[in-house]
């Protein structure tokens, strides 16, 4: 199972908000922060990578704070990982040790071969075919709110 650290969970959630905030609208990391009750220094590190990305747009000054550079339909999945992670840079997935057990084996290559297929899939994946499969119960709108959950959980 792939699981999303924190830092990439921040990043969608911020992405979500600023998604669906009116056009033009900047959103501050200490509001964004507060509103879902992330730390905000950990939420500031994410965002600043974003915005190194071209994917947020970051505006100084008393009417400042973050926008969309990009819709999120021109944002990948693994774009944003990329971002958030620059750390983690792409690699072939890990051998398994029990499948170690079998040098050269069937299994060993149908392994790698399920999680190619599976890191292509999120890495070509868009935003925006996420952000719009959840619903905001507080706006009745489309929204993330089992994302929202999730994170703050």
């Amino acid at each position: 199972m792939i699981r999303l650290g924190k830092k990439m969970q921040y990043a969608l959630v911020a992405l979500f908000h600023l998604d669906r905030v009116t056009p033009g609208e900047r959103v501050n990391t200490h509001s964004l922060a507060e509103h879902y009750d992330i730390p905000e220094p950990h939420l500031g590190k994410v965002l600043q990578r974003l915005s190194r990305a071209k994917i947020l747009r970051s505006v100084q000054g008393v009417a400042g704070g973050y926008e969309l550079e990009r819709r999120p339909g021109e944002i990948s999945l693994g774009e944003l990982l990329e971002a958030v992670n620059p750390e983690k840079k792409r690699s072939m997935p890990q051998e398994h040790h029990i499948l170690s057990l079998f040098p050269a084996c069937y299994v060993q290559g149908l392994a790698r071969e399920v999680e190619r297929r599976a890191s292509a899939q999120i890495e070509a994946m868009r935003l925006d075919e996420l952000l719009n499969e959840f619903e905001d119960p507080q706006t009745n709108s489309k929204g993330a709110s089992p994302l929202m959950k999730e994170v703050a959980g």
